[in-house]
């Protein structure tokens, strides 16, 4: 069982602010900067701290070496990394206009975009500035090579994992995460290409103005963001470093020989790695939900934050913002956290091979930090649905296509996302029909704009709303709320 770690306010100095880089997200923060490091030359060591003792009664994750005196063990740079990337890809998005646009071609723009999916020192990425803000406060870190060079590509299922499965819910469920992200990055420039002939307009005759938006509805920014925190980050956590499909590595990883030239175990890498995709600062455990939401620690006061260590981005952010909302007292944030900080203790204090009563624990620590990850996709995609049937039941004078389609397409990248947990109970219901048929709910890979199709749009997001409270056994008065 976790053991719940105390609540220390004091500890930390959060500042509230927006959202990072492009147009914000208000009230989801869901971007700003995820990121990952494997030892492979992806910076992940970079102003990581030093030891700091056992993390785990502060509620604080860092663990300090047990090979190197006051070092600390813990790195996931190459992570942090990707987040990062993340939201650099996504600010990229929403500062190409139409101004920008003007004389370019398709391919200049998969160029422009693809140049972040694919960053790596042979690109020019170590020094590309970084332009994103946590929350509005600047970082330490001005250049991308300063928190680490990876690539989003690399960290697909398919690129990284050998997995050539077919993305469920896209297209004919053929393409593999890569060529998904491909796509969508290919559908994003002949949007913003077309724009040049004809701006395209609302069913209602209404110019779009986001050059990211296309006639049938899809916001580009937010589905690709959406689905790549599933397709590298929860995939990676979840089927990679805290999976246990393959003899001497995820959480079957040797712990008891140090890594040559590093501080820390195999078996401590990979913990730390998974524990990189969540988002979390290291201080998480030390605040409450609204703390976790305002998501920097800013330790010396100097206004400023370093983005491997003292900022909270992705799932773990939106997980307190669910917190926060819920009207029960959800701690989906927190019990992720607690899962990864106190599966790092175990592994760090055992000092060596885990028994397999140790691995069984481990097994339940990774179920807290997972189960929680995919209930915060979950819960959110409910808040999406709520916004949706919003606009779905609003009088014509009163619904907004901005909102309407801005919702839908977060909602498809979340559930795109789920996915790639393979562990998820979402996609083991009914032998996986109920997690196709939440696609077909939502209307596949556009959304249904056409106010005729409204009334039968209303019934089946009432449904799929239906179908995700059960699942992961979420209270109505939350589902109400979200």
């Amino acid at each position: 069982m976790l053991r719940r770690l105390p609540v220390l306010p004091a500890l930390m100095t959060f500042v509230v602010a927006i959202a990072v880089g492009c147009p914000a997200d208000p009230g989801e923060g869901e971007g700003e900067g995820e990121g990952e490091g494997e030892g492979e030359g992806e910076g992940e060591g970079e102003g990581e701290g030093e030891g700091e003792g056992e993390g785990e009664e502060e509620g604080v994750y860092e663990f300090e070496s047990r090979f190197e005196a006051g070092a600390s063990s813990v790195k996931y740079g190459g992570q942090a990394a990707r987040h990062l990337i993340l939201q650099e890809l996504k600010a990229s998005i929403g500062r190409t206009n139409d101004e920008f646009i003007d004389g370019l071609d398709a391919q200049d723009l998969v160029d422009r975009f693809t140049f972040l999916y694919d960053l790596s020192v042979e690109n020019g990425g170590a020094d590309e500035p970084i332009t994103v803000t946590a929350f509005g406060l600047p970082l330490d870190q001005t250049a991308i090579g300063q928190v680490g060079v990876a690539s989003l590509r690399g960290k697909t299922r398919d690129s990284d994992l050998g997995d050539d499965s077919g993305v469920i819910g896209y297209g004919d469920g053929t393409l593999t995460a890569s060529e998904v992200a491909e796509d969508l990055i290919a559908d994003l420039a002949d949007t913003m290409v077309a724009r040049q002939v004809a701006i395209p307009t609302t069913p209602d005759g209404v110019q779009i103005a986001e050059a990211f938006v296309s006639a049938a509805g899809v916001d580009y920014q937010q589905v690709i963001e959406k689905f790549l925190f599933g397709a590298v980050a929860f995939s990676q956590n979840c089927d990679d470093y805290l999976d246990e499909d393959t003899p001497n590595k995820g959480i079957l990883s040797d712990n008891v020989a140090q890594v040559d030239g590093q501080p820390y175990t195999e078996l401590e890498h990979a913990w730390d790695e998974g524990f990189g995709y969540f988002g979390a600062a290291r201080a998480y455990g030390t605040v409450d939900a609204q703390g976790a939401v305002n998501g920097t620690f800013d330790g010396d006061g100097d206004g400023a934050v370093d983005w491997l260590t003292e900022v909270s981005y992705g799932q773990a952010r939106t997980a307190a913002q669910r917190d926060v909302s819920s009207v029960t007292g959800t701690t989906f944030g927190r019990d992720a956290f607690d899962g990864f900080l106190e599966g790092r203790a175990l592994i760090t204090e055992t000092a060596g091979a885990l028994s397999p009563a140790q691995l069984d624990e481990l097994r339940d620590f990774r179920e807290a930090a997972e189960l929680n990850w995919e209930k915060t996709f979950a819960s959110t995609a409910i808040r999406y649905i709520n916004g949706i049937l919003r606009e779905l039941n609003a009088e014509p004078a009163d619904y907004s296509f901005r909102e309407h389609t801005k919702l839908w397409s977060e909602l498809k990248g979340v559930l795109l996302a789920i996915q790639f947990n393979p562990r998820s109970p979402l996609l083991a219901r009914n032998g996986g029909a109920d997690y196709a048929n939440a696609h077909v709910l939502i209307g596949g890979d556009v959304p249904v704009i056409t106010r005729a199709d409204f009334a039968a749009e209303i019934t089946d997001f009432e449904d799929l709303k239906d179908l995700l409270q059960d699942v992961y056994d979420f209270d109505d008065a939350d589902v109400d709320v979200w």
